[in-house]
């Protein structure tokens, strides 16, 4: 008997590549269904490259939710998928409702949201879980003792918005002057970056951890990327998926290596990251594990069973739309920038 399953992405803006993904395990697994693609505005990529898209409203307004749970209603939605950070918060709130009309969103608890957007949570998070972390600071215990060069970022940030290297005293009066002071610091820790991709099921288990390399980055996220077969990183990204109680699905954690080997991590999103699809390519098939587990069939993940020194190189490619209004474009009066 063939599965039935619409998926519902929110947030989706770019991610065409991984609703590819998602499309090619409903295929392998003989799953029927139709993706759909949300975003506060029809000039959104993936819009364009799902079976559907929608315009919902902006994620900060108080209709958000009611009209994602209509749309849900609407299209028969088995299954959303946040792709941002943005409305994580709002969907681990509102999970219950969603559940309650047979949609199961991939999201955390409340708390386990909130330990991983609020980077001083996070730190209490990794410290309790028994991993090497940076070390951070609130911007009024910086000042007591401040330090250079230091990391700067928000206390609620996404996209490497207002995240910054500084050097002095001047730098860091610049900084606050552009995004504000409600910001953290952290050591400078330089070294070589990893990201790892974490699948948790619903009973705690980690069947798989894909740690990549993050080689170089563009707008928060990563351009190149390479797999890494990492004994010491897959156990860390096991012991954090065990820790993060409350979470289901794909997530990752952000990490540094100094020149000693020591890895301190300092990010967890709870959400598929942008560069998931290099771990897919090793081997990892996260879209198929989400699916499998939502439609309660055996998860075929295997832990460190992926391809290693697998490298990716990413691009831009382009989606084309006639458009019989174009005043009604984003950026039209002002470009967006980000």
């Amino acid at each position: 008997m063939a599965h039935k399953l619409n998926i519902l992405f929110t947030c989706a803006g770019r991610r065409v590549v991984l609703l590819r993904l998602f499309r090619q395990a409903m295929d392998a697994l003989g799953v029927q269904g139709k993706l759909i693609a949300a975003d506060a505005t029809w000039a959104s990529a993936a819009y364009h490259a799902a079976d559907v898209g929608l315009a919902l409203p902006k994620v900060q307004t108080v209709e958000y939710i009611a009209k994602l749970l209509e749309a849900c209603r609407t299209h028969k939605i088995g299954l959303v998928i946040p792709l941002t950070d943005l409305d994580l918060r709002s969907l681990a709130r509102h999970k219950q409702e969603f559940q309650a009309i047979g949609c199961e969103p991939m999201i955390g608890s409340p708390e386990a949201v909130l330990a991983c957007r609020d980077k001083l949570q996070t730190v209490k998070f990794l410290r309790q879980a028994g991993l090497k972390f940076i070390r951070a600071l609130t911007l009024e215990e910086f000042r007591r003792e401040p330090f250079f060069p230091c990391f700067i970022k928000p206390v609620r940030g996404s996209a490497s918005v207002g995240i910054g290297i500084l050097h002095s005293e001047a730098e860091l009066k610049a900084h606050l002057s552009a995004f504000g002071e409600k910001m953290i610091i952290q050591d400078y820790v330089p070294g070589s970056e990893f990201t790892l991709d974490i699948f948790r099921t619903r009973d705690g288990q980690v069947p798989c951890v894909v740690p990549r390399q993050r080689l170089s980055i563009r707008a928060g996220e990563v351009e190149k990327g390479l797999t890494v077969s990492d004994p010491a990183l897959i156990e860390d990204g096991v012991k954090l998926g065990k820790a993060m109680e409350g979470a289901w699905g794909v997530f990752n954690a952000q990490c540094r290596r100094n020149a000693k080997g020591e890895s301190f991590f300092f990010e967890i999103n709870l959400r598929f990251g942008g560069g998931a699809p290099l771990s897919v390519a090793a081997g990892a098939d996260l879209p198929r594990y989400v699916l499998e587990e939502r439609l309660g069939l055996p998860v075929s993940a295997k832990l460190g069973k992926f391809k290693p020194n697998l490298l990716m190189l990413r691009y831009d490619d382009a989606v084309f739309v006639d458009v019989r209004d174009p005043a009604s474009l984003p950026g039209y009066d002002n470009p967006s920038a980000r």
